[in-house]
């Protein structure tokens, strides 16, 4: 009798035990699926226009002739790091790029491919780099200036980011070359939708402008970056491009960042606006104004947080960042993802910043959801013998 008791007893304390496994399983699946969703639905591709039938036979062959020109170049003045991405070997640029354009943003792949011992100190590298970037420039522009060139899409130059507003009326190419000393500088232009070449070239001039700049800007003191995504949004028959970027900031710290794009009465870029609106419970929080004209977050160079456009969730999603202790708060080179998500939800005319996008507490903060236990609520754990009864 005694010995069916101790059974009866051990089961019963192993069920027990069991549901908490059961209950961790189903906290890692929800937590998978969340992860899964917001990758299917961060990227989806914008309408970027038919390229083959609207250039002539003569100036396709001469644009896939400038292109390859182009590669070439471009193959210079990138990083000569290479890294594996899809079973193809592409440096280090191309890799932040072409896993934008699939939706996997800042994977550790590109990441950790980062040199550590980077040859640009090597005599003559440098300068080998530069005026391979200077060619480049005039051959693009020359490239742009064939009639109908917006309809060509440049499929080699991985390293070129190319991306289209959903209405398909302009596009932006960006690219960025590497400088001594970590520093990065960002080179693009704006191609109108027109048979005829029209073209807004943009000026890097993001160090003379302030930290975490709030101004208004135009192609002429852009803030330089390389471009992911856009999104579009109307107010009063006027069209807002929400941008999505990425800089390297220096050798220590990376940041992502969201701007807006308009065009004036006479079709002339502006970047910024203020359209980005926070509300806080406290006077304490660390952002200390209520509506920014662009958005920045910064972190470690090795962190890899996200931040992108949701279709599922009809809004921006991004990393929470924090720093690793306390004491660190401010120093942004050191943030990184904390687990938690905050985002912008588009209200009327302007984006609202949502202070946690996924709420799984219950009862208590960052509590996850745990379902009543299989055996009713036990007022505590049952006791096992200590010796085996007789």
């Amino acid at each position: 009798m005694y010995s069916r008791q101790i059974i009866s007893k051990a089961v019963f304390s192993l069920l027990y035990q069991m549901k908490y496994i059961f209950f961790g399983f189903l906290l890692l699946a929800c937590v998978a699926i969340a992860q899964a969703q917001m990758t299917a639905h961060a990227q989806m591709p914008a309408r970027v226009p038919l390229p083959s039938n609207q250039l002539s036979k003569a100036d396709l062959a001469r644009m896939m002739k400038m292109e390859d020109t182009l590669r070439q170049l471009l193959n210079i003045v990138m990083y000569d790091t290479t890294v594996k991405v899809d079973d193809n070997t592409t440096d280090y640029t191309g890799a932040i790029i072409r896993n934008m354009a699939l939706g996997k943003q800042d994977t550790t792949l590109y990441i950790s491919a980062m040199p550590r011992n980077d040859t640009l100190g090597l005599a003559g590298r440098f300068e080998k780099r530069k005026e391979a970037c200077y060619k480049f420039i005039p051959r693009l522009v020359a490239a742009l200036k064939t009639d109908n060139s917006f309809y060509y899409s440049f499929d080699s130059l991985a390293e070129l980011s190319k991306v289209y507003p959903p209405d398909s009326s302009f596009r932006i190419l960006t690219w960025q070359m590497h400088y001594p000393k970590g520093h990065f500088r960002y080179y693009g232009v704006i191609q109108m939708r027109s048979s005829k070449l029209k073209m807004f070239p943009l000026n890097d001039l993001r160090d003379t402008l302030p930290y975490h700049t709030q101004q208004l800007l135009t192609s002429s003191n852009w803030y330089g970056q390389i471009y992911y995504k856009i999104i579009e949004k109307t107010v009063n028959r006027k069209t807002y491009y929400t941008l999505f970027g990425f800089e390297a900031a220096d050798f220590i710290s990376r940041r992502k960042i969201i701007d807006i794009l308009t065009f004036d009465e006479k079709a002339k870029p502006h970047f910024g606006a203020p359209m980005f609106v926070f509300n806080y419970d406290d006077s304490s929080h660390y952002k200390m104004i209520d509506t920014m004209s662009r958005f920045f977050i910064e972190y470690k160079w090795s962190a890899s947080p996200t931040l992108n456009y949701d279709y599922n969730k009809d809004m921006i999603v991004f990393d929470h960042l924090a720093p690793p202790d306390p004491r660190a708060t401010g120093a942004y080179f050191s943030y990184v993802e904390d687990g938690t998500y905050e985002g912008f939800k588009w209200v009327g005319n302007h984006w609202q910043w949502v202070e946690k996008v996924f709420n799984f507490a219950i009862n208590e903060d960052d509590n996850p959801p745990i379902p009543s236990p299989l055996f009713g609520a036990p007022k505590k754990q049952p006791n096992l013998p200590t010796q085996i009864e007789h």
